[in-house]
């Protein structure tokens, strides 16, 4: 019975669960219902949306159709011409009695009128300024208090103050702080003071370098207050160029030089394995040499970095009176005082400049311990970010890192020394030999700007090198080089040549003609002391290529390579030494590439008529000279600039825009046109732009993106030709096969929409680029003329 019960029980309650669950499966299908209505509903909202958005598409394209027709038709030409003439006839009206205003008027009336008729002048003409070259050190007139704050270290002070007084010239007085040093030191700096004259204080106890830089800035009242360090070698006039440097601009409030070891000052390294670079000298060169080269090589540029190391800082009286002393609260112990003040005086409207010309070499503290400098240093820092920021600090040390002038400063003192050693080497061979070079052109080209730079690397290694020219030509080339310090020799006629060879030791030709000029048989010999002059041939192009090969031209460019097997013939390139070999069987000795690293390197200088909105892109546009692919490169330019409109500027450069009219170049896009520039003018254009594209069919070299390399360029240059001796793909430039318009639109594309890519090649080339120094190429050409005679 009471297993009956349990099994109605159990019914009851499936029969109960089974009515809950048909319950739940009717509301299951009522909602998949209401679903299924949602879906079919917005289904149909999208097929509307779709037929609209199709009609809209429809219409769009009829408008623009419309439009087209309509900007194409006279009457509409006619019609927009006429309203800006009516504008022009207004201003016309107001301006006739101006001759300059209407002359200018009726010029754009001209433009405007060209447009309307479809031949536009969309490109015009700008005038680029030319680098400024340094000019003769000044000795230096503003008074300077030298602050030299003393903890022990007699060594170090004694050194200092000895160079100090051995390099410095007046006006200056010197200020020292002995801030609690031991008897020694103590004796020393008490002797020193009696003996020179010079201010003297003296803590008992010591107190911290903030203090007693506080101290020594307070006693001074000079133009210029100099806390210098007493670990330091000043050198040579290092007083006249810190103070030229500041007083190069009245906004430079602190001004700070080049060192062995201080931190973004250092050259050529800042850092090694994780540290800071001790930069140790070479070997057989002393502190007063090192200053005298880093002077020698210095543009000063004097480039302006928000951090300037405390080893040597001078502050003008002007900055100290705004913005007072150092902080003895927050850096009282020592540390950080000084980037501290570079913040404050930035702040203050002040700028910091970097004297590239002035070297101090700096032997690094010895008054605290390593481990007592790293918790110093870490105080600092904390207090640093504490009052200013963290931001601020890491903005103004990825400029010192990251500076291209300073990069370019540092870069290139890598290559001080060997320079300088080779001029050396090249004085002992060589020094008093007489050279004359035959190079007849009239306007600037990369061939005569070789010469010219491997011919004044020459000049420092004692040589007598001199230019031959025609007096036809004469006025144009001194328009092209119009500062060069090689003498030119002027001649009516080549027939004159033979006369004046007997003079030199070694003649050398550049053109094939020249060759010619200057057979030895027609050398004339009626001079005393006569020389027997060597014959040399700069080859620097494979010239035949340059005309048809059944012309008389081209079989009397091929000759020469052959004309006289006594010549000593040279040339730049591998590329151009095989293509002479192949054709002729004669091998040129190769002196390798070079490029003026003096004149062609980063600077702070900016073109006014240059938008710095915009990335800025330059080609070289010669149409006299075919294998500069002057039609592909502005049709490359004019489908660039229809890709990133506004977005980029770009400039040309080589002819004038009456050339370009004439050779039917003028696309319609709008370029900036800088015509002829001489080579101060082209260093300072390549210092305001981004990119520079060759799209030569070939080039023996490329001295152009060689430049622009050297200022800090990303470059593009021809596949075809002798680019590969300095271009690496990829690495620091790209390469392109010129025969292709789209290959050559799509390496342009990809530099101006990849910012990685071209800062990368950009921060390669400035490297790389600087083992090319004039100086090599000068000496190799002397080897193969005269030979080493240790």
């Amino acid at each position: 019975m009471i297993n009956q019960e349990k099994s109605q029980l159990k019914f009851q309650n499936s029969h109960e669960n089974l009515g809950y669950l048909q319950t739940n499966l009717e509301k299951l299908e009522l909602e998949l219902g209401q679903l299924q209505t949602q879906l079919q509903q917005t289904n149909k909202e999208r097929e509307r949306l779709q037929y609209e958005l199709n009609q809209t598409q429809r219409e769009l394209e009829l408008s623009n159709e419309t439009i087209a027709a309509m900007e194409t038709s006279k009457f509409w030409k006619l019609r927009v011409l006429w309203f800006k003439f009516k504008t022009i006839i207004k201003q016309t009206i107001f301006a006739f009695k101006n001759k300059t205003i209407l002359n200018n008027l009726l010029s754009n009336f001209h433009r405007i009128s060209s447009t309307a008729t479809g031949i536009e002048l969309a490109g015009s003409d700008i005038t680029i300024k030319s680098v400024i070259t340094k000019k003769p050190l000044v000795k230096h007139s503003a008074t300077v208090d030298v602050i030299i704050c003393v903890h022990n270290a007699f060594v170090d002070v004694k050194i200092c103050l000895e160079s100090v007084i051995r390099n410095s010239r007046n006006p200056y007085s010197i200020i020292l702080v002995d801030d609690g040093s031991q008897e020694e030191t103590r004796k020393y700096l008490s002797d020193f003071a009696n003996s020179q004259g010079v201010t003297l204080i003296r803590n008992e106890t010591a107190k911290g370098y903030t203090f007693a830089a506080n101290q020594g800035l307070k006693v001074s009242k000079a133009n210029y207050a100099i806390l210098l360090n007493s670990d330091t070698i000043v050198t040579p006039d290092w007083l006249d160029r810190i103070v030229a440097c500041g007083e190069s601009d009245p906004q430079i409030g602190i001004v700070g030089p080049l060192s062995n070891t201080a931190s973004w000052q250092s050259i050529p390294e800042i850092s090694h394995e994780g540290d800071w670079a001790e930069n140790k000298l070479p070997e057989e060169m002393s502190v007063a040499d090192m200053g005298r080269l880093v002077a020698e090589y210095s543009n000063r540029l004097y480039p302006r970095i928000p951090f300037l190391n405390g080893f040597c800082l001078a502050i003008k009286r002007s900055t100290i009176e705004d913005i007072g002393y150092f902080d003895e609260d927050a850096f009282g112990a020592g540390y950080g005082e000084e980037n501290d003040y570079c913040l404050r005086a930035g702040k203050a409207g002040w700028q910091l400049a970097i004297a590239d010309d002035a070297y101090i070499y700096h032997s690094q503290s010895r008054s605290y311990s390593n481990e007592r400098r790293k918790l110093l240093c870490e105080r600092a820092d904390k207090a640093l970010v504490a009052k200013h920021g963290q931001q601020i600090i890491s903005d103004g040390v990825a400029i010192c890192r990251f500076d291209r002038v300073l990069e370019g400063i540092r870069i290139r003192s890598k290559f001080m020394v060997i320079r300088q050693q080779l001029i050396d080497r090249g004085k002992r061979y060589w020094e008093g030999k007489r050279i004359l070079i035959i190079l007849p052109i009239t306007e600037p080209g990369g061939g005569g700007n070789v010469i010219f730079q491997e011919a004044a690397a020459m000049q420092k290694m004692g040589v007598d090198v001199q230019i031959l020219n025609f007096k036809s030509n004469q006025s144009s080339f001194e328009i092209s080089y119009p500062d060069t310090t090689i003498p030119i020799v002027y001649v009516e006629k080549e027939n004159q040549i033979p006369e004046l060879i007997s003079q030199y030791d070694a003649v050398i030709a550049t053109l094939y003609k020249s060759v010619y000029w200057i057979e030895p048989t027609k050398v004339k010999t009626t001079y005393i002391n006569i020389n027997n002059p060597i014959y040399g041939y700069y080859i620097q192009d494979f010239e035949p290529d340059f005309f048809p090969s059944d012309t008389e031209e081209y079989k009397i460019a091929l000759d020469s390579y052959t004309h006289n097997p006594n010549f000593v013939k040279i040339t730049k390139t591998a590329w151009n030494r095989d293509i002479v070999k192949q054709r002729t069987g004669v091998e040129p000795l190769l002196i390798g590439s070079s490029v003026n690293l003096d004149l062609f390197s980063p600077r702070n200088i900016q073109e006014p008529s240059l938008s710095k909105k915009s990335l800025q892109i330059a080609a070289m546009i010669r149409p006299s000279s075919p294998r500069r692919n002057a039609e592909l490169t502005m049709k490359v330019l004019q489908k660039i600039y229809q890709l990133h409109g506004d977005n980029i500027e770009i400039i040309i450069f080589g002819c004038s825009s009456n050339q370009l009219q004439s050779f039917n170049l003028q696309h319609n896009f709008p370029w900036r046109n800088a015509g002829i520039i001489t080579r101060p003018q082209l260093a300072f254009l390549l210092n305001n732009i981004d990119i520079f594209a060759d799209f030569s069919t070939f080039q023996a070299m490329g001295l152009t993106a060689m430049e622009a390399m050297a200022c800090g360029v990303a470059v593009i240059v021809p596949e075809n030709g002798g680019a590969s001796s300095f271009a690496i793909a990829e690495h620091n430039s790209l390469i392109v096969d010129t025969n292709s318009q789209e290959a050559c639109l799509n390496q342009l594309n990809r530099l101006i929409l990849d910012e990685q890519l071209r800062s990368r090649l950009q921060k390669q080339a400035l490297e790389d680029i600087c083992v090319y120094f004039p100086e090599k190429a000068a000496y190799n050409t002397l080897k193969f003329l005269f030979h080493e005679n240790d």
